[in-house]
């Protein structure tokens, strides 16, 4: 447990995840994963997550098809180019690739992406209503909406769709895909997973809101210094370990099993 807390603050200090060896960044990934199930967001065995060593590398770790985010270790992930082909591992890959692929391919600053199904997130992209900071977590995607997919509401099975996701998704760290789930994206995969947690709790802040459409909410000026203020990476550097000591409780309780 220790070796793990002072991982996952030498990440979040860090900001980055040039420099990690291999057997760490399959740890970061599995720890990524199982916090998003922990918080919510796993959906059977779909929803995937996917590591890189450096920006602009061109293969990637990601978790295998066919068994849940929660269950995954670390042996399991698959290694992955940015054509989709498994170069090492031998589980299945998730027909999805094609979102991490080229949202890499496209911003070779991302070092890791985040695709789940979570269902507040996912019935507010249905709205057609921007997302406003009516809580300190939407400030994280101000200013501005969060851009939508809405080419599709299917899977991101080919090339071509996954570089139409990249497209929407623009420069942006998080991404509707309408009726269908969310795409995040950052340096680290632990930022990535926190941004998937936020946009997760902003979109269910919102939805408590007749019609989905506040009458009041941050100002973009205001929610840009709420931004670097609260959700400025050093400030993971408290979320993240604090997310690492509540995984390792829900794990000794049981994980999922706890809550059957």
């Amino acid at each position: 447990m220790t070796t793990t807390r002072k991982v996952g603050k030498a990440a979040v200090k860090q900001g980055k995840a040039s420099g990690l060896s291999e057997a760490e960044m399959r740890r970061r990934l599995t720890d990524a994963c199982k916090i998003l199930a922990m918080e919510g967001q796993g959906d059977a065995v779909w929803g995937h997550v996917t590591v890189r060593a450096r920006p602009g590398a061109e293969t990637f770790l990601m978790k295998p098809a066919q068994i849940g985010i929660e269950e995954v270790k670390p042996a399991d992930h698959l290694e992955v180019d940015l054509d989709g082909k498994v170069v090492r591992g031998r589980l299945k890959r998730h027909s999805e690739v094609f979102i991490h692929a080229e949202v890499m391919r496209a911003r070779p600053d991302v070092c890791a992406v985040v695709h789940t199904h979570p269902i507040y997130a996912t019935v507010f992209s249905s709205l057609g209503v921007p997302l406003r900071p009516i809580t300190h977590e939407g400030s994280n995607f101000a200013p501005g909406d969060v851009p939508r997919f809405t080419e599709t509401t299917d899977l991101i099975v080919t090339p071509e769709r996954g570089k139409a996701v990249a497209r929407t998704l623009g420069d942006r760290n998080a991404l509707f895909l309408v009726s269908h789930g969310i795409v995040t994206c950052a340096p680290t995969v632990e930022q990535a997973a926190v941004h998937a947690l936020l946009l997760d709790i902003a979109s269910r802040a919102q939805l408590m809101v007749p019609g989905g459409t506040p009458r009041h909410w941050t100002s973009d000026e205001e929610a840009l210094v709420k931004r670097d203020r609260i959700y400025s990476w050093p400030n993971h550097a408290q979320r993240w370990p604090y997310l690492l000591r509540k995984l390792r409780r829900w794990e000794r309780l049981g994980g999922y099993r706890f809550f059957l």
